[in-house]
């Protein structure tokens, strides 16, 4: 007994010793993450405070260009340092950002004595951070003058704050619209493919090749292929002018961007759903199809009747995958749309977030999208059955 337990456990342990690297990425990358995005939410956290004061400068070059202070030529260190407006100095010509307080704290405590020995000494005549500079002359109010930065607690305000922005509205509209395009066009393209695919007696891995290649491109490269291709004198509109119409600007015009795009992602999403189709098509048991042929079924009523009830896990699937897929799409409305009305919700998070340095707002849209994700993935599992029984 005692023996089989001992086995057990250490059967268990083996176990998650193999899987903990796994288990430390998804809480370092995913679990953390999320709650912090949470929390970052309900405050008016910026990023760009974080890297305030972090500018690098020659402290002694410095002084030689604002003040004329030639570090060879101090001979009196006290009267220098006794005259010397130090808080001007960081200030106006450092450029240093200081409240009241810490100017007052500058005046009150910073060791102007030590700091102009060590000038004249030669041991400033390097490069180095001015805010760890500032805070080694004030001794032990060092800390005081630049305390970490904590953002401050909002409650529900960025959440207020979406319902008059009309950017979050158009944005989110954007993104529905993309997906319900997308999603339902791609699902029956990819089902559509893959019965062609399944019907195939030769050349079948050359055709699901062809197709699933672009879902396996780096999206960047291939958002760069298809910007060359909308271009005013691109390739599309170089076809379309033999036939006689006028070139299009497809991804500045605000009525044929979100269309273009829209056109490129199905392009390169069906292929990978298709093998999806492929594999529920393998499981589908093949009688039927004979006893329809023998019943005369047409084609249409057994691709109706059969085909695509008997894909329905995998149509659920695909119309999940695609729908969260599309509500976070953002590398290709980066590369190929530049106006804002055009653009999706997850672009807009990231244009609050790091265009305008307001993280907080941006994490709060970041939450209303994963409840929204969340709803609508819960509501198709709920609506959409797996199975007919």
């Amino acid at each position: 007994m005692r023996s089989g337990l001992r086995n057990r456990i250490l059967e268990g342990m083996y176990g998650y010793l193999f899987t903990l690297p796994v288990i430390v990425g998804v809480l370092v990358f995913t679990i953390i993450p999320i709650f912090r995005t949470f929390y970052f939410s309900v405050t008016d956290y910026n990023p760009l405070e974080t890297q305030k004061n972090l500018m690098t400068v020659n402290i002694q070059d410095e002084l030689l260009l604002n003040r004329d202070i030639d570090a060879a030529q101090i001979t009196d260190i006290k009267a220098l340092a006794d005259s010397f407006d130090m808080v001007a100095f960081l200030a106006d010509d450092l450029l240093l950002d200081l409240t009241e307080t810490q100017k007052k704290l500058v005046a009150s405590y910073f060791d102007k004595t030590a700091f102009f020995t060590d000038l004249a000494r030669g041991k400033l005549n390097e490069n180095r951070e001015l805010k760890s500079l500032v805070t080694a002359y004030m001794g032990s109010h060092g800390k005081e003058l630049f305390p970490a930065y904590r953002p401050l607690f909002t409650g529900i305000k960025n959440y207020i704050r979406m319902i008059g922005d009309q950017y979050f509205w158009i944005s989110l509209w954007n993104a529905v619209q993309f997906a319900l395009v997308v999603v339902t066009i791609q699902t029956m393209l990819a089902i559509i493919l893959a019965v062609a695919a399944n019907s195939l007696s030769g050349g079948v891995q050359i055709f699901k090749i062809l197709y699933f290649i672009p879902s396996i491109t780096s999206s960047s490269a291939i958002s760069m292929i298809f910007l060359m291709i909308y271009f005013k004198t691109g390739l599309l509109n170089q076809l379309l002018g033999t036939f006689g119409f006028e070139p299009v600007d497809w991804l500045n015009n605000p009525a044929t961007a979100l269309p273009a795009v829209m056109a490129m992602n199905i392009w390169t999403t069906a292929g990978y759903f298709m093998i999806t189709f492929l594999a529920g098509l393998k499981g589908i048991p093949l009688e039927l199809y004979e006893s329809a042929e023998i019943e005369g079924a047409p084609a249409s009523t057994v691709f109706w009747k059969i085909t695509v009830p008997l894909l329905r896990p995998q149509v659920l699937y695909v119309i999940v995958m695609g729908t969260i897929g599309c509500l976070q799409v953002f590398d290709q409305i980066y590369y190929l749309i530049p106006n804002l009305r055009n653009r999706t919700i997850a672009y807009y998070i990231y244009h609050v977030g790091f265009k305008y340095g307001e993280m907080g707002y941006a994490s709060a849209i970041a939450v209303i999208l994963f409840m929204i994700i969340l709803a609508i993935t819960m509501l198709q599992r709920r609506f959409i059955k797996e199975s007919l029984v």
